[in-house]
């Protein structure tokens, strides 16, 4: 029996969307590889309802299914790809604004004549 999750039914139109695309692009990776769904997912060790959950995009498939289908895709590098801190606009612009009001302004320190 699956467990329902409260909180895919609170995420936004946008994200469902996405979510959508990227089980669409897996599943077009898979059929590009000429992979059965049931061959997938004995690979994966998962029931093939499961595979077909992630496929459609539904939110409540959890993130090791995702990455054990990008694994037998030969795609698992992409996850490196995912929240990366130098990608992440908003932290980097708070680090850099931190920074910023962190920095101490001192006078020029007065320069010694050592040339006798």
């Amino acid at each position: 029996m699956t467990q329902t999750s409260l909180g895919k039914d609170g995420l936004p139109l946008p994200l469902r969307q996405k979510i959508a695309q990227v089980g669409q692009q897996i599943k077009l990776a898979r059929k590009r590889r000429g992979l059965t769904m049931q061959a997938m997912a004995d690979r994966m060790f998962v029931a093939r309802k499961t595979l077909h959950r992630l496929e459609s995009g539904e939110p409540g498939v959890s993130f090791g299914i995702l990455a054990a289908a990008l694994l037998i895709l030969g795609l698992e590098d992409d996850l490196d790809h995912l929240a990366r801190p130098e990608a992440d606009r908003t932290a980097n612009l708070l680090d850099r604004q931190r920074y910023d009001e962190k920095q101490r302004v001192r006078p020029a320190k007065a320069e010694v004549d050592l040339d006798f």
